[in-house]
């Protein structure tokens, strides 16, 4: 399949306009629907990445932006990495519901569909007992995070049977230029290395770059569908991530920040941090895809080896 042209829900954010330029760098057009083209100031677009503004919630004017769209990504939904109060619980539900719904809505519109759907959902499906996770392994019980990922993918399985559908489920993003990692990593250019959650909790992560790669890999492979894990191969655990931050920051101090200072700061989404889930990236594996950055001490070796 050549890709010419990717609508991009979500795409004002760091990850997501990262990921549009990362395409638009591959001679993809990409278009990203946004309420206001203030939103998208947040990150440097190229000039082949185009911002429309739209109501992502109108399915009619979604569907109009999809003329001769190869695929759609969809990347909406509001942080998880702040306090859960109930009213954001429903913004991070609404925020991905919603705009999922609206989407499929707008793409059963079409007469000619665009040939695949990438739908976001992320690795807190699984449960962060019993080791780490194949994609057709069961949702965690009795987990918000774990129901409302079962409830964003539930609304992405409503979309005509003649798109592939890919749900894609992604560990923790990292890269050195933004999102959480910039600001976990501050203490260590003073020497100091702060870790948090249990050492031996195993989690899962993705380098920015290779979910860009991956998410272009995926719309390229007409026999891949269903969920995919986005996440490095490496079993890593929190234990590694630290050791390999303090050996690459020379830091010659550790700090643990205890689980209940982070629920005080985070409340249950401190889980995020103290807990974590493992799951393998199989049809990536299995279908060749290669990993710039397969392990954590690749990662940092070679993503903070200018910013270091």
């Amino acid at each position: 399949m050549e890709l010419k042209k990717v609508l991009l829900i979500g795409g004002s954010g760091f990850v997501g306009g990262w990921i549009a330029n990362r395409l638009s760098e591959r001679g993809i057009r990409v278009i990203i629907p946004t309420r206001h083209r203030d939103h998208t100031k947040k990150v440097t677009l190229l000039p082949t990445v185009y911002a429309v503004e739209t109501n992502i919630h109108e399915p009619e004017q979604l569907a109009s932006l999809m003329d001769g769209v190869d695929a759609v990504i969809n990347l909406a939904g509001a942080p998880i990495d702040r306090r859960w109060t109930d009213a954001y619980k429903r913004e991070l539900v609404e925020s991905r519901i919603m705009t999922t719904r609206k989407l499929v809505e707008a793409v059963n519109r079409l007469h000619e569909p665009p040939e695949v759907m990438i739908s976001t959902s992320a690795v807190g499906y699984y449960s962060p007992a019993g080791g780490c996770h194949g994609e057709q392994d069961d949702p965690a019980a009795d987990s918000f995070l774990a129901e409302l990922c079962v409830a964003w993918e539930k609304e992405a399985g409503l979309v005509n049977s003649s798109v592939r559908l890919v749900l894609t489920r992604f560990g923790v993003v990292l890269s050195p230029d933004g999102g959480a990692l910039p600001e976990m990593m501050r203490p260590a250019r003073f020497g100091v290395t702060a870790t948090a959650g249990n050492p031996d909790h195993l989690f899962s992560w993705v380098a920015l770059e290779d979910l860009a790669d991956a998410l272009v890999f995926i719309m390229g492979r007409q026999d891949i569908s269903g969920p995919v894990n986005v996440t490095a191969p490496e079993r890593t655990t929190n234990r590694e991530f630290y050791r390999a931050a303090a050996e690459h920051f020379h830091t010659r101090l550790s700090i643990r920040v205890p689980d209940a200072v982070l629920r005080l700061l985070m409340g249950e989404a401190s889980q995020v941090i103290t807990g974590g889930q493992c799951a393998v990236p199989e049809t990536l594996m299995r279908e060749g895809f290669t990993f710039q950055y397969p392990d954590i001490r690749t990662f940092f070796n070679k993503a903070f080896s200018v910013k270091s």
